[in-house]
């Protein structure tokens, strides 16, 4: 287990709210005789740490439960007891609703979306605990609400004034997509908006929290020790996943504040971390509600409601230092660590191990689904591509296509890698500034004094774990293959999203290869009824393999590029800028000399061990998987 990087109670504000045994930390204050539910709690600060605490348990049991418990879609999440906190009776506290019906939950499960899944769980909790919710209607500016230049909201849709909570539900769920994210601070009915941007500090940016990239929606679930957030996500395929992949990398995309459009400063800035608008439920003298509406800017500065990342994402773009506790940052990741981190030192070697064996599971769960959908394609045949379609494409499509590409979770999974190579980025780079807060430990053979050599010593243990670790998938004569995360990571681009192709192309085998020659043929069907050859379509869709994000127009393949676009650099490819400044001297220390003699003139004074110290490397565990 990890002592430094991985964390069994990240939100350290909320076990001040609630821990096991402890009372109710928003006990019921007031009464309603309408609505989709009894309304019996006000929406306060200790109310959004409990439900802070439930997103944060449900992403736990996602990320680290048994295998169904990772792979489990809505009604499980719901309905497992050991995921849904809400199913005892402790927590859901005194007069809480009953279980919410599985019609609605199956309900919610068939249009599950990134965004209808942040309103699926904010509604269920509200239920559950009798709190008030709504949502906003809102109204393009010009086109798609999705994509417009920005929204207005025109009125709220309110659990008081529905008469069931499948009503409430099934018309909330539908009605909301993430054009509800692209209201504007200070603009037309902002007040109505369904969430606001929030500061950058972790009384606010706790579990339960938003991110909103253009389109798209993650839900801040858990917050390491380091500050790295971590995110819960859902897919549109038919399969109606929720994952757990997104980090600190998925943030991005916020607009910059302007100061020179006076008036308009905060035009298009809706991207970024956002908070919910929590509504309030308005009482009688005896408590009795009379009526729920939305919270003022003023009321929501009490949750944490802030303009600050825009006015910091206008400080980096002008090209301005922001400077916390003394140390100068230059990026928005870089703020969000430094304030959100909790710990004083954090070891790269414990993280590398913990992301190995994190990456292991999630090729397990890559492989799971990889033989269904071959056993698919073997029994009802072979799956057209979308190909050319205004409607579809290869990440979101309807029918058995949608069902069985793995094109959106392969995207997930190459940002789950890129992360590694970022957060690795940041060591290096952190270790210039602050380097008390670099936990050396497990990199003591290796010559680190400076950033360069660092850089060298994180690509050799990356190296060295990756090569220890490893992972089988079946081939297509069931026969099991056991490939090694190094080589897995060498074929990072290799990894078939086709559900047509078998599993060996699935993984990456390469062409001629005798793990590729157990593969049989299969060539992939176009919606015209022609087809295309197996190592043909796999060719032209190479560029789709190569993508840290989803797109969101046609997708093509009979007449698909096959080159001209670029490729991501891996892990040694982002650090090996920093080594341009290394000492020139081998990563590796030879056994008698102590980083003391290092410091006072390797070159100079050991040139003998120099030399010995380079045939040690030649012939090291390092040497032999590089």
């Amino acid at each position: 287990m990890l002592t430094v990087t991985r964390f069994s109670i990240p939100l350290l504000f909320i076990t001040s709210f609630c821990v096991a045994g402890a009372e109710d930390p928003n006990p019921p204050s007031i009464h309603s005789d309408r609505g989709a539910w009894p309304i019996c709690r006000q929406w306060n600060v200790a109310e959004t740490h409990h439900y802070a605490k439930w997103i944060n348990h449900i992403y736990k049991m996602k990320s680290e439960g048994t295998q169904e418990q990772r792979r489990a879609k809505l009604e499980r999440v719901l309905t497992d007891p050991e995921m849904n906190l809400l199913l005892d009776p402790e927590f859901a506290g005194e007069q809480a609703n009953p279980q919410l019906e599985g019609e609605v939950m199956r309900a919610m499960h068939t249009i599950l979306d990134c965004g209808k899944l942040t309103v699926a769980l904010s509604s269920y909790y509200s239920y559950r605990r009798g709190l008030p919710w709504m949502v906003s209607y809102v109204r393009s500016s010009g086109g798609d609400l999705r994509t417009s230049a920005y929204n207005i909201p025109l009125g709220v849709y309110s659990s008081f004034d529905c008469e069931t909570a499948a009503e409430f539900f099934v018309n909330a769920v539908t009605g909301f997509c993430t054009g509800n994210f692209r209201i504007e601070p200070y603009n037309t009915n902002s007040e109505l908006s369904d969430t606001v941007p929030v500061a950058i500090d972790p009384q606010y940016l706790i579990a339960g929290a938003l991110h909103y990239l253009d389109g798209h929606v993650l839900i801040l679930a858990d917050i390491e020790e380091t500050g790295e957030l971590r995110f819960l996500d859902a897919t549109t395929a038919a399969s109606r996943d929720i994952y757990t992949f997104n980090g600190l990398n998925a943030v991005m995309g916020i607009p910059a504040k302007n100061s020179n459009r006076n008036g308009n400063e905060y035009a298009g800035c809706f991207q970024g971390l956002r908070i919910f608008r929590y509504p309030i439920a308005v009482t009688d003298e005896s408590g009795k509600v009379i009526r729920v509406r939305r919270r003022t800017d003023e009321e929501m500065k009490e949750f944490g409601y802030s303009t600050e990342q825009y006015d910091h994402i206008e400080k980096i773009v002008r090209h301005q230092n922001i400077v916390e506790d003394g140390v100068s940052l230059t990026s928005f990741h870089e703020l969000i660590l430094s304030r959100m981190r909790s710990v004083d030192r954090v070891s790269p070697v414990e993280f590398i191990e913990h992301f190995a064996d994190e990456l292991v599971d999630l090729f397990a769960m890559r492989e799971e689904f990889v033989q269904q959908g071959w056993q698919d394609v073997l029994a009802n045949g072979p799956i057209a591509f979308p190909e050319n379609s205004r409607s579809e494409n290869v990440y979101v499509a309807n029918g058995r296509w949608g069902a069985w590409t793995s094109a959106a979770s392969d995207v997930d999974l190459r940002n789950r890698y890129y992360y590694l190579a970022d957060w690795m980025d940041n060591i290096v780079r952190w270790y210039d500034r602050q380097p008390d807060f670099i936990d050396l430990t497990g990199l003591n053979k290796y010559y680190v004094v400076d950033q360069g050599n660092l850089a060298y010593a994180l690509m050799a243990e990356k190296t060295r774990i990756f090569h220890r670790h490893t992972f089988t998938y079946t081939n297509s004569e069931g026969e099991p293959v056991e490939l090694t995360l190094l080589e897995l990571e060498k074929r990072l681009y290799d990894l078939s999203f086709d559900p047509n192709h078998p599993p060996e192309l699935r993984w990456g085998a390469p062409f001629g290869s005798a793990e590729y020659r157990t593969a049989p043929d299969m060539p992939t069907p176009l919606p015209d009824g022609t087809t295309v050859a197996m190592n043909e379509a796999y060719r032209r869709q190479g560029y789709y393999r190569s993508l840290g994000q989803r797109e969101t127009t046609e997708s093509y393949l009979r007449e698909m590029f096959t080159s001209g676009y670029p490729v991501r650099e891996k892990f040694n490819g982002q650090l090996a800028k920093w080594t341009i400044t290394a000492d020139p001297v081998p990563p590796l220390i030879p056994t008698g000399i102590s980083i003391a003699e290092l410091r006072k003139g390797w070159e100079a004074q050991q040139q003998q061990r120099v030399r010995a110290a380079s045939r040690l490397l030649d012939h090291s565990t390092v040497g032999e998987v590089n």
